[in-house]
């Protein structure tokens, strides 16, 4: 596989994950989250779950669509 078609997905997520970190450290340290409340961990997890999802996502249309037969179209 060509590393340029690699790289933007690695720096992509990996820049996106420290940014995503860094905004939840954040928002436990500034008291905007706790844990201890349902709604705020519903929230951490549906965040971890997006970004999840997005990765999955964008790692099915890199590694594996391009190999995909056509079915005849061009």
């Amino acid at each position: 596989m060509d590393m340029l078609r690699v790289w933007p997905v690695i720096c992509q997520f990996s820049i996106g994950a420290v940014l995503f970190g860094l905004g939840i450290w954040g928002g436990l340290n500034g008291g905007y989250l706790n844990l201890k409340v349902p709604e705020d961990r519903h929230l951490v997890a549906l965040l971890t779950g997006g970004y999840l999802f997005l990765l999955i996502v964008s790692c099915v249309f890199t590694f594996l669509a391009p190999y995909w037969k056509t079915g005849g179209a061009l």
